[in-house]
């Protein structure tokens, strides 16, 4: 027994033991037998601490190096690091946390109290084992009078530049010496040239010895010859004659945590070089050591180069070989350096344990999993490696559950797997990598794998932040309170699907009165709201029949579809859609976003915004200046970043969509500010997009519109207060009517729509598509050959017939001839369009005019719009681009296109499902599961954007490029076929030969193809 207390380091285990079933002297006993049953154990420390009713520790010692805490000896009154050690526990009062070292070994843990200690150090008599050894290089100095330089002679050789910021002389010598040794087959000498004030020259190269024109093994007969003549070059000593027994192997790993330190020493006086040698030979003789660290205790220049020698190298993290950003370990950059070679940690070879049994797991929330449900792929760059090593734990289970419980405490860790390597358990972390498939019989699940591993287990706990009692999912919003959903199960194929519903959410104040053509204004609620129940949609041309509590002014507000999942940090799809226009037998057709919800495990939340003069008028003046409706998709985005995390979801993974008229007006974010403010990653524009030639109004014809509707109600137009004063006065219903009657005899051109306010919408589009775009936004578009000006306006001609005004028809029909012209209605270009596509001879074949003009207007104002924009987006690289046509088709006629039914699952509706065949169905599916796809990853083709597995089912949607051999789109028909150059003939009439007419006859505008 000695007078010490502590040591500093050397403890390489402790024992606890309970005071109340063991006395001291039992205690001292157990420790002394324990210590010489252990061949590298060279003393104790016995404390005992009264805590839990008296505690006693047994921290065997290897190797100490400075026995510390004497008792007799003066204590000095400087705080110092010995001093800190020397106080025994210290107690932090505030956190009830009390913490004490060791030998070098931390405890700590939470007390009600603070407390005392009896500590003592026990040593073996006799002394402890002395470690001698010489130091040799393994390079000797060659003479520079036996080598030739020859600036003709060819010899591959590597070169680095090693900057003096970094090294000193002595240390650039070392990493030019490692790094030729490390290159065990290439390089055999190395030269350092001392040539610049900024860095040294590294260069290596193989064996060079040249006798009598012939490359001969024997060099001491043979002329050294290099390309250029060397300053000091180091040659490799052919046979080890240094006392380095072992071949240690670096690990490759930044960050070690729980090893257990034998010795620690300070090798800043001595070279690196020679101090890395020291460290290898201080963990040569000892026969405990398993490894060491080698490396400079801090990032700043000056800091203390140690070397420490280890039982156990402990746990391995934050390895060097990986590049990827999604990781579970905090591997910011670590206080010691340990990147630069040769600084790091290196394990000896040999220290093999027996092999390990493979344990029973009863943990609820991780599933094994067997390889048949596992797939592999290389391609994974979302993953992250944890070797344990066998040291510190031979039994496999310990190792496992350090693991899995790493895993639990990061949300988006889903996947570990575990395999037993000869010195380590290598563990990886993944985050939710499964990848499956849908049919009508049900769906498939794989968990995508980096590496093959033995022992595979996935989360299975079903991750609900919306809390469920009584069935009634909830959620809480910050500042507001709590939304009451409603559970539903729906069914797909031959599949129950459960869903959180949360319906008719408020994320603007209700437009009213003053508000009535204003910004969208926030709203305050507090406590509870129910969000059981879709609310009214925003009032559209043609809705004049529909009942108050299907269409209404009081309309800003969004459902949020949650499906049940073990997905963490799910995506999300925000779609901006106001339903079908209202119908009296079956009311209006609107989304439900469960179906894709369930099938992709995103959030889809669907959104009302303010439309035509409701929420587009104006005045060109500041009370009125318009875009309220593109301000309510602003503000709806900026709810779903606040607040989609409360129901799962991640804000950095949120697509925009709409469809027709809507996609018009969504695609406009994109030429704003908006679309570098981290709001949304990816777009999906069905049938529509900001290319449209009537897309933007400009200020004239916004005031314009505005004079005619107030002459049409009969109010004061004499000055822009009156007009709008007057118009907030009348019913809403009154102003839809109106809106509708201008409409109905109304070209593209006069419809309301964004304008060039000078506040969000500053620039005209060319000069917008001039700006450079900061962040990538993937696009998804496409269109539908059903679509048309006519066809959207079907709720419009159906209000006018009840209206008694069928002879509106004609004039509507007029008035899209006239936009053939373009906006300034140049009779040239109508002339062209209309023998361009044969609309003079249908004059007299009703239908066949009808047609003839729908497919103009399509093409003019709808479809080549979008390939337009797919080109712009591609040639200008401003993200991945993906192309979808939906071709004619005898389907039933909906309101809603072919391509928002299938992507919204519309097939599996009870009120439709009888109206879709089988293949139909499937073709929903995938559908579903490309969007799901493209949400998820930016890509149709890939569920997850750090993988490029795909999952084999669906056929390949190759991407859409803006040269001619690779303007690919995918046709959205049962066979889903691959397909090149849409509409080629009759969109080059509108892109080539329009322009080309417009430049002969003098009327140039600003053209974007």
């Amino acid at each position: 027994r000695t007078s010490f207390q502590n040591v500093l380091s050397g403890v390489y285990r402790s024992m606890v033991l309970s005071a109340a079933s063991a006395s001291l002297t039992d205690a001292q006993l157990f420790c002394r037998q324990t210590c010489s049953r252990d061949s590298c154990c060279d003393g104790f420390i016995l404390s005992q601490i009264a805590l839990d009713g008296g505690t006693i520790l047994c921290s065997l010692m290897s190797y100490p190096d400075v026995l510390i805490c004497n008792a007799n000896g003066w204590s000095p009154t400087l705080m110092s690091v010995i001093d800190g050690i020397c106080k025994g526990v210290s107690y932090d009062e505030k956190e009830k946390m009390f913490s004490f070292t060791l030998g070098g070994q931390v405890f700590s843990g939470k007390a009600e109290r603070n407390f005392t200690t009896f500590q003592k150090i026990y040593l073996w008599r006799g002394e402890l084992s002395l470690r001698s050894y010489s130091t040799k290089d393994l390079f000797y100095l060659m003479d520079n009078s036996r080598v030739q330089s020859d600036l003709n002679y060819s010899l591959p050789y590597q070169q680095y530049w090693v900057f003096r910021q970094k090294y000193s002389a002595e240390e650039a010598k070392l990493w030019c010496l490692t790094r030729c040794s490390q290159e065990d087959e290439f390089c055999q000498m190395a030269d350092l040239q001392n040539t610049t004030d900024i860095y040294f020259v590294c260069t290596l190269y193989p064996e060079a010895q040249i006798c009598d024109g012939n490359i001969d093994q024997i060099p001491e007969n043979c002329q050294t010859v290099l390309p250029q003549q060397p300053q000091t070059l180091y040659h490799k000593i052919v046979t080890l004659k240094s006392s380095v027994k072992s071949f240690y192997t670096r690990v490759p790993f930044q960050k070690v945590t729980g090893i257990s330190v034998r010795n620690k020493t300070d090798m800043s006086r001595k070279a690196v070089s020679d101090g890395f040698f020291e460290c290898e030979r201080w963990c040569d003789a000892d026969p405990c050591c398993t490894g060491f660290g080698f490396f400079n205790n801090s990032q700043l220049s000056g800091g203390k180069i140690l070397c420490l020698t280890l039982n156990s190298l402990g746990i391995q993290t934050c390895a060097e070989e990986t590049r990827s950003a999604w990781q579970v370990s905090n591997c910011s950059s670590p206080d010691a350096e340990v990147r630069i070679h040769p600084f790091g940690w290196y394990q000896k070879p040999g220290n093999l344990l027996p092999s390990l049994r493979r344990q029973k797991l009863y943990l609820d929330i991780w599933q094994p999993l067997n390889v048949s449900s596992v797939l592999m792929d290389s391609s994974i760059s979302n993953f992250e490696v944890v070797q344990i090593s066998r040291d510190i734990s031979s039994d496999f289970s310990t190792a496992r559950d350090f693991c899995l419980s790493a895993c639990s405490k990061n949300q988006s860790c889903t996947v570990v797997t575990l395999e037993i390597q000869p010195s380590v358990i290598r563990c990886l972390f993944y985050p939710d990598t499964q990848m499956c498939t849908h049919g009508l019989q049900g769906h498939s699940c794989r968990v995508l794998l980096k590496e093959p591993a033995t022992y595979i287990y996935r989360r299975q706990d079903l991750f609900l932040p919306i809390s469920e009692s009584d069935l009634t999912p909830s959620a809480y919003i910050p500042s507001h309170g709590d939304l009451l959903g409603k559970s539903q199960v729906i069914r797909i194929g031959s599949e129950w699907k459960n869903i959180s519903q949360f319906l008719g959410i408020p994320y603007a104040a209700p437009p009213l009165a003053e508000r009535r053509f204003s910004p969208p204004e926030p709203f305050a609620w507090v406590e509870t709201w129910d969000a059981t129940v879709a609310r009214a949609a925003c009032w559209q041309p043609g809705d004049g029949e529909a009942p108050s509590y299907s269409v209404s002014e009081d309309c800003l507000y969004l459902n949020v579809f949650v499906p049940a999942t073990t997905v963490k940090n799910m995506s999300v799809l925000l779609f901006f859609h106001n339903g079908g226009s209202y119908n009296a037998e079956t009311g209006k057709t609107t989304i439900d976003g469960s179906y894709l919800a369930a099938i992709s495990n995103i959030i889809v939340v669907t959104a009302n915004y303010r439309v035509g003069v409701f929420g587009f008028l104006s005045t060109g003046s500041p009370e009125v200046s318009g875009n309220a409706g593109l301000l309510d998709q602003l503000t709806a985005l900026k709810w779903v970043q606040q607040n989609i995390a409360s129901f799962g979801g991640d804000p950095r993974q949120v697509s925009l969509g709409a469809d027709r008229g809507g996609a018009d007006v969504t695609s406009i974010h994109l030429l704003t500010e908006t679309v570098n403010m981290d709001l949304f990653r990816r777009v999906l524009l069905m049938g529509g997009s900001a290319f449209s030639p009537a897309s933007i109004i400009t200020k004239r014809r916004a005031q314009t519109q505005a004079a005619v509707l107030a002459e049409e109600v009969g109010c004061p137009s004499s000055t822009s207060e009156e007009i709008v004063a007057c118009l907030r006065q009348l019913p809403a219903r009154v102003l839809n009517d109106a809106q509708t009657k201008l409409l109905a005899i109304s070209g593209p051109f006069q419809y309301w729509g964004p304008v060039m306010d000078g506040i969000y919408l500053w620039e005209p589009l060319a000069k917008a598509l001039q700006r450079p775009q900061l962040r990538k936004v993937d696009l998804l578009i496409g269109s539908a050959q059903q679509d048309g000006l006519i066809s959207r306006a079907k709720a419009i001609k159906k209000f006018e017939e009840s209206q008694g005004r069928a002879n509106s028809k004609t004039a509507f029909y007029q008035a899209l001839q006239n936009s053939l012209g373009g906006e300034d209605s140049n009779s040239l270009i109508e002339d062209a369009a209309t023998w361009y596509y044969s609309l003079e001879h249908s004059t007299d074949d009703y239908s066949s005019f009808s047609r003839a003009l729908e497919n103009a207007t399509r093409d003019q104002f709808i479809t080549c719009p979008i390939i337009n924009m797919a080109s712009h987006w591609a040639a200008a690289s401003r993200g991945n681009v993906f192309m979808y046509h939906v071709p004619e088709s005898s389907s039933q006629s909906q309101e809603l296109l072919l391509d928002v039914q299938y992507a919204f699952g519309l097939p599996f509706y009870p009120n439709y499902e009888e109206q879709f065949t089988v293949e139909e169905k499937s073709l929903s599916l995938q559908i579903m599961q490309y969007i799901s796809n493209f949400v998820n990853s930016g890509n149709p083709n890939y569920p997850h954007s750090f993988s490029r597995r795909m999952s084999g089912v669906m056929p390949h949607w190759p991407m859409y490029l803006s040269n001619d051999d690779s303007d690919n789109y995918k046709e959205f028909t049962v066979s889903l076929l691959t397909r090149k150059g849409l509409k080629k003939a009759d969109c080059s009439f509108w892109s080539d030969y329009i322009r080309r007419l417009k430049a002969s006859t003098g009327k140039q505008s600003v053209s974007c193809h």
